[in-house]
C-alpha cells in the first residue's frame, strides 16, 4: 500500500480552484482508496492535534495528521504537493502539482515579492521527482519557464463534480434584470474581466438592458465597468458551494474570457449544471471546454459580444451548449481526475 504524505498547509483555507481540487481527490482517496493508499496530512503546526478535526472533515474520513518536520520519520513512500508548487521539502520523495506559472508569465516588478512567489516553482524543478500539470499548455509552461525535465512532467486534466452536489439549487434570480451572465473567479488582470464589460457595453439596446453581469469571486473593484454602460451589475464576492451552485444553475451563460489559465476550472463546473460556456481560445482553456464550449479571442470584445448575441438570443445554440457541456462535465469528472493522479503518484514509487 503506499504511503503517502500530503501538505495540507492550505487544506482549510484555500476556497479557489486549487483547494477544489485538493479536497476533491483526497475525499476520493480517503473514502474509496483505502486498499490502495494510506494518507498523511503534514501540517506546520506545533501541535497538530488542535487541527485535525477540522482537517479530517476536508478530507470526509479519519486519517492520520502530522507535523510536517516528522515527515522524515513516518516511512512515507511520497509526499504530494498539491498548491502550485512546494513551499518546503520532506527528505523523501516529492511528487508536486504546478498548475500554472504565472509569477514567471508576469513577474513581480518588485524583487523580494518576485523571488518569493517564483522560489516554489523552482523549488519543484529542482527537486520533485514527478511533476503533475493540469493541461499540456501548463506542461509546455513549466519546460519553457522552468527548464524542467519534459520526461517527469505528467498531464492530469483537472475535473468537476458530476451529478455535482447542488445539482437541485434553486436558480439565482436577481432584480433588474430578465437574465445575467456569470463570471467565476478572482477579478485580476489575466482574468480579462474589463474585456467582458466592454463586450456587454456593446449589445444591442434592449438585449443590454435586460443583461446582468454576475462576478463571483474575489474582487476589489470591477475593470471596466463603465464600458458596460446601463448593464446591471451584481459583485457576490467569494460565494458557499451553494449559493455558487445557485448562480451556475441560474445564468443565461458563463463567460470564461481568460487570457492565461493553467486550467479554467468554472468551464467545466458550469457545465456539469447545464449552462452554456462561451470562453477564450487562449492558453489551456481550450483544453477544459473542448468541443462544447463557444470560444472568441480574448482581445476581442466584440467578437465576445456576437458570441453573447448568439447564445443570448438563440435558444437552439443554447440547448446543444447545454447538452455537449453536460457529456463533457461527465467525461471530465473528479473521479477519473483522482483515479489518473493517484496512478502516477504509484507509478512514481515504484521507479
Amino acid at each position: 500500500m503506499l504511503q503517502l504524505g500530503v501538505d495540507a498547509v492550505n487544506l482549510l483555507h484555500d476556497k479557489r480552484g486549487i483547494g477544489r481540487y485538493a479536497r476533491a481527490l483526497l475525499r476520493r482517496w480517503a473514502t474509496r482508496a483505502t486498499g490502495r493508499v494510506r494518507l498523511t496530512l503534514l501540517v506546520p503546526h506545533r501541535f497538530p492535534g488542535l487541527v485535525r478535526t477540522r482537517l479530517c472533515r476536508q478530507v470526509g474520513a479519519d486519517v492520520a495528521v502530522e507535523r510536517r518536520t516528522r515527515s522524515g520519520q513516518l516511512g512515507l513512500d511520497a509526499v504530494w504537493y498539491p498548491w502550485n508548487g512546494m513551499t518546503w521539502v520532506a527528505p523523501v520523495r516529492a511528487i508536486a502539482t504546478v498548475h500554472d506559472v504565472w509569477p514567471f508569465e508576469s513577474p513581480s516588478p518588485d524583487d523580494r515579492r518576485r523571488r518569493n512567489e517564483q522560489e516554489p516553482f523552482q523549488t519543484t524543478a529542482r527537486t520533485a521527482e514527478c511533476i503533475l500539470a493540469d493541461s499540456n499548455f501548463t506542461k509546455r509552461e513549466i519546460v519553457r519557464h522552468l527548464g524542467a525535465d519534459e520526461a517527469k512532467i505528467r498531464v492530469v486534466h483537472l475535473g468537476t463534480d458530476f451529478p455535482p452536489a447542488f445539482a437541485d439549487a434553486e436558480p439565482a434570480r436577481f432584480d433588474g434584470a430578465r437574465q445575467y451572465v456569470l463570471f467565476v473567479g478572482e477579478v485580476e488582470g489575466r482574468k480579462n474581466v474589463a474585456t467582458l464589460a466592454t463586450a456587454l457595453g456593446m449589445l444591442p439596446s434592449r438585449l443590454r438592458s435586460d443583461t446582468a453581469l454576475v462576478v463571483a469571486g474575489r474582487a476589489k473593484h470591477l475593470p471596466g465597468r463603465d464600458a458596460a454602460g446601463e448593464v446591471v451589475v451584481r459583485m457576490e464576492g467569494e460565494v458557499s458551494d451553494a449559493r455558487l451552485a445557485a448562480l451556475y444553475r441560474g445564468a443565461a451563460a458563463l463567460v470564461f474570457p481568460s487570457m492565461y489559465e493553467g486550467f479554467g476550472l468554472p468551464v467545466l463546473e458550469a457545465m456539469a449544471y447545464g449552462t452554456p460556456v462561451i470562453a477564450s481560445d487562449a492558453a489551456s482553456v481550450p483544453e477544459a471546454g473542448g468541443d462544447a464550449a463557444l470560444y472568441f479571442s480574448p482581445a476581442d470584445a466584440g467578437a465576445l459580444a456576437d458570441r453573447l448575441v448568439d447564445v443570448l438570443t438563440d435558444e437552439t445554440l443554447a440547448a446543444d451548449l447545454r447538452a455537449r457541456g453536460l457529456v463533457r462535465a461527465a467525461a471530465m469528472s473528479w473521479d477519473a481526475c483522482a483515479e489518473s493522479t493517484l496512478k502516477v503518484i504509484e507509478d512514481a514509487c515504484r521507479v
